[in-house]
């Protein structure tokens, strides 16, 4: 995904119903932990604020500034347990050990082939301490629709309001979805900015994401179907993986 100078309108259409299941096992498993695809910080600054201590990794600029100025306006201790970082989620090193890496908001989907998807997940897998948690979630649409499309709005202040589009495409053989997003921004009706962002992303199915975690090295914890702990089953709209690197890697 190409995101752009649109990024800062990003927290307005954002939910906010994985920050509690991130923040909880986070808290619970060491208080340290290493967020793929950090964005603007909607999540990893919560976790700072919660008393983890948060690395975070993005490959836009542009997000990444948005983090840095949300970070600014926060106390010194959360300033100082949140750091960010450019670097791609699909083939990473770092030298130290987290307890818990997490990769929330369906951004996996970004890694379309199996080789990047592997590759992902070895990164985290190697930068995991043993008994460390792997932890992130993917869609699962229940309409297998080659089109569709959708609008919403925000407003940004009494005068501004921000109109998002959504055009997408998916590939049925290949379950590759491609999408165009256009965001505009008007002031007492006038419109006074445009944007358009697209990118790829790939559906992938519970039973093979289970396949490569094993193939890895992970071991499942939990699956679910929501943020909520609910079980998973086939009318699940939302896959929660939680690995698990074992005491004894390979």
């Amino acid at each position: 995904m190409n995101y752009g100078p649109a990024s800062k309108y990003y927290d307005l259409f954002a939910s906010k119903d994985d920050i509690e299941f991130y923040k909880e096992l986070a808290v619970n498993h060491g208080r340290k932990a290493l967020e793929l695809g950090v964005g603007t910080g909607r999540v990893a600054i919560e976790l700072a604020k919660a008393g983890v201590t948060v690395l975070g990794i993005d490959n836009s600029e542009y997000m990444l500034n948005v983090a840095r100025q949300k970070l600014k306006k926060q106390k010194t201790a959360v300033r100082n347990r949140l750091r960010l970082q450019l670097g791609d989620m699909q083939n990473f090193r770092l030298k130290e050990k987290f307890p818990l890496v997490y990769i929330p908001a369906s951004t996996f989907e970004h890694c379309i082939t199996d080789e990047t998807q592997r590759r992902c997940l070895k990164s985290a897998y190697n930068v995991l301490g043993k008994q460390g948690l792997l932890a992130f979630d993917i869609s699962q649409p229940q309409k297998k629709q080659e089109r569709s499309w959708w609008i919403d709005h925000k407003q940004v202040n009494p005068e501004k309001e921000a109109v998002r589009i959504i055009f997408s495409g998916r590939n049925l053989k290949t379950d590759i979805v491609t999408v165009n997003l256009f965001f505009e921004v008007y002031r007492k009706g006038k419109m006074m900015e445009r944007y358009n962002e697209c990118g790829k992303a790939r559906i992938s199915s519970k039973k093979n994401v289970e396949k490569m975690l094993e193939d890895i090295g992970f071991e499942m914890n939990e699956i679910y179907g929501g943020f909520d702990k609910c079980a998973y089953n086939e009318k699940s709209e939302k896959i929660v993986f939680v690995a698990l690197k074992p005491q004894h890697t390979r």
